[in-house]
């Protein structure tokens, strides 16, 4: 693995008040500060929670099997994808979420939240007997309540 400073794992952007006086200094500088500005912006958590494939602007650590015992160093992006549940009645509830899942998947983090608009109630998913798990085909939410209005949210990595 590259060695890297620590401004290329932050998401923020660094602030610099003072550059060198000389073009021939200032401009390798101004081309550093540019590439950490870069790496700061790039390296974040996307907000857009849609219901079809992306990247969710994770990385994560390196270690896929290039083959011949070597292991990549390169660090793997992490895809999101939100899952749509019309409602949810109580007892087991489950949705197609349209995923390849294989030996290249890998589950990274899998959340939901269910709403009820007339109650003015909600809950994070898991939570206590609320359960929320996957098969290769269907995101699977076991409720203890009703709701009309739920998401479940799956962050995986796909190995090449």
């Amino acid at each position: 693995m590259q060695p890297s400073d620590s401004q290329t794992l932050e998401s923020y952007v660094p602030v610099y008040d003072s550059i060198p006086d000389k073009w021939e200094d200032a401009r390798p500088f101004i081309v550093e500060q540019l590439k950490k500005i870069s790496n700061g912006v790039n390296i974040r958590e996307i907000g857009w929670f849609l219901d079809e494939e992306l990247l969710s602007g994770k990385a994560f650590i390196p270690g896929t099997s290039t083959g011949g015992g070597k292991t990549s160093q390169s660090f793997r992006s992490i895809l999101r994808k939100v899952i749509i549940f019309p409602s949810l009645s109580v007892g087991v509830n489950s949705q197609l979420h349209g995923i390849v899942v294989d030996a290249n998947f890998t589950l990274i983090q899998l959340w939901g939240a269910a709403t009820n608009s007339t109650l003015l109630v909600g809950e994070p998913l898991p939570n206590g007997a609320a359960k929320i798990s996957y098969t290769a085909t269907h995101i699977i939410i076991t409720s203890v309540a009703s709701y009309d209005r739920a998401y479940a949210f799956i962050e995986y990595l796909q190995e090449l």
